[in-house]
């Protein structure tokens, strides 16, 4: 394995640049992408609130 050399950045500069095929602040998204992406969130909250459901019946005291 190779030593550290010890030497490290003290500052980092970073530069974003706007792509000239980026869409117009403006523009509506494709209707079909939105209802997609609300599918998506529903499913993965109906995933995780079931996750948390089946931790919970793990963790109950017998009665």
């Amino acid at each position: 394995m190779a030593k550290p050399k010890g030497k490290t950045a003290d500052t980092l500069r970073l530069v974003a640049e706007a792509a000239d095929d980026a869409p117009a602040t403006g523009a509506k998204p494709d209707p079909r992408l939105v209802d997609l992406v609300r599918l998506l969130a529903r499913q993965a909250a109906r995933e995780f609130a079931r996750s948390i459901e089946e931790g919970r019946a793990d963790h109950r005291p017998p009665t």
